[in-house]
């Protein structure tokens, strides 16, 4: 199976996420996701969240979007300079932001955060449908009875 990707530069800007974002769908439709794909809301909801992760809280330095598809799984990975690893929290009702992690790790069959020599990463991933995934499907022929 042939691996895809696609890496992006992101400046901490709620423009520059939300295009990333378009440009990752897109990708990910060109290496044979269909628009009306589980998997392919999912993993644009993961990268949405994380991407909004960076524009909230690592400021406007440069970040670093990921998305791989290796025939098994999407993983969407999303690298900033900031050394502050994110905490799931408790938000009450009224609060407009703090659920994102809590929408990444419901939607994600993995997800994690992990220090790195110029800040950190976050990551998540959602496994593929082998029988339904058009990455993974083999023509099957028809027989005739």
């Amino acid at each position: 199976m042939e691996v895809h990707d696609i890496r992006l530069s992101v400046s901490g800007t709620p423009a520059a996420a939300a295009s990333a974002r378009r440009r990752i769908v897109a990708a990910m439709r060109d290496w044979g996701l269909p628009a009306d794909s589980d998997v392919l809301h999912v993993a644009e909801l993961m990268a949405g969240e994380l991407l909004s992760n960076v524009v909230q809280h690592a400021g406007l330095g440069a970040a670093t979007v990921t998305a791989r598809c290796d025939g098994n799984a999407i993983t969407v990975e999303v690298s900033d300079s900031s050394r502050d690893l994110p905490r799931p929290r408790s938000p009450s009702q009224e609060d407009e932001h703090g659920r994102g992690l809590s929408i990444v790790a419901a939607l994600a069959d993995r997800y994690g955060t992990e220090p790195t020599a110029s800040g950190k990463q976050c990551w998540a991933e959602v496994r593929l449908p082998a029988a339904s995934s058009p990455l993974l499907a083999l023509p099957v022929p028809l027989t005739r009875r």
